[in-house]
């Protein structure tokens, strides 16, 4: 039981002495760059699906 409580201790003490945690605006800049980045991936996906539809409808009906 003493070593999970020196390990809780330990852990506390990294998270508020020794990590350094972004500012406000750094995680803000972080979280735009993140949402524009999954939405022209989504958009990019989106085409290709739209395209590879197209194409196959277009396959099956010249083979009916």
């Amino acid at each position: 039981m003493a070593n999970v409580t020196e390990y809780i201790k330990e852990s506390y003490i990294e998270l508020t002495q020794k990590v350094t945690w972004p500012t406000w605006k750094e995680l803000l800049n972080s979280a735009i760059l993140v949402l524009v980045a999954a939405i022209i991936i989504a958009a990019l996906i989106f085409v290709m699906d739209q395209g590879i539809g197209y194409l196959l409808k277009q396959f099956y009906s010249s083979l009916a």
